[in-house]
């Protein structure tokens, strides 16, 4: 067994050799085209195959013995004894990639087989998401969290009272708005559309929140923001958990806010909101 820094470098070599290839292809129709549903029944383009055919080679050639989950097609079984699983995202904001607009990021996560399923966050995960596009980065060492390289011990004092939020309906949005004002809250909505990146900027401070209420969201998307938000110290409120996150197979974990230490949504609360 390699040890967590060691770990990580491999993960973030795979996760460069992705963004590289996802800039090469950028801007090319050919790529944009539909090509069925994945696993979660999402749609498959081009582009979704290919990075993630590229992802699971890239990590086959690590020599390490794994699993891989990935969105398109399940689980990979690159060993029949794994020492490690990895849940991976090639491209979240595939959309955003495929009509031209340059926000889309990777995400890749892996820790020991030995903690699949188990009540607790595993403390010898590591992980990133990275831009394809700016190439910054945010990544999980065990227990350290590092941006862009910078090692980041605590969560920001400063606040932005931006919030990135992904529901179904008015309603929903107009509930949070009340929330919001009735806690004196700023509410500033954005909505980039890639989960893994969102989640990773509400977990280190660069959003106020990254809330989902739509129960579409899965653990291949918020993997590294979940794990960030656990070292940070940032609030999680919603339906994840360790069990359903870290996983063999690609799940939906339900409502999710990642929020300040100091400004927990409420489990009641964020179960209102999605009604």
């Amino acid at each position: 067994m390699k040890g967590v820094r060691e770990l990580f470098e491999i993960i973030k070599t795979v996760s460069e050799s992705l963004a590289g290839l996802l800039r090469e292809y950028y801007g090319d129709t050919a790529y944009s085209e539909v090509m069925g549903l994945g696993v979660t029944g999402d749609v498959s383009r081009r582009i979704d195959l290919v990075a993630e055919e590229h992802a699971v080679e890239e990590l086959r050639k690590t020599g390490l013995d794994l699993w891989v989950v990935s969105e398109e097609k399940g689980l990979y079984r690159l060993s029949e004894k794994p020492d490690y699983v990895v849940l991976i995202d090639p491209l979240d904001g595939s959309l955003n990639y495929s009509v031209g607009i340059p926000f889309a990021s990777v995400s890749l996560a892996l820790f020991p087989y030995q903690q699949l399923n188990l009540e607790t966050i595993p403390q010898e995960a590591v992980g990133v998401v990275e831009n394809i596009f700016t190439r910054e980065w945010y990544g999980v060492v065990g227990r350290e969290v590092y941006v862009e390289g910078r090692l980041v011990e605590t969560y920001p004092a400063q606040r932005t009272g931006i919030a990135s939020v992904y529901f179904d309906t008015i309603e929903d949005l107009k509930n949070l708005r009340d929330l919001f004002r009735n806690r004196g809250w700023n509410l500033r909505l954005r909505v980039y559309g890639s989960a893994s990146l969102e989640s990773a900027y509400a977990s280190v401070g660069k959003i106020d929140h990254f809330i989902s209420l739509t129960k579409k969201l899965r653990n291949t998307d918020i993997v590294v923001g979940y794990l960030i938000a656990s070292r940070l110290g940032a609030s999680v409120t919603g339906d994840v958990s360790p069990s359903k996150v870290f996983t063999s197979n690609v799940t939906t974990v339900g409502r999710i806010a990642i929020s300040p230490p100091e400004r927990l949504i409420g489990i009641t609360s964020l179960n209102e909101l999605g009604q």
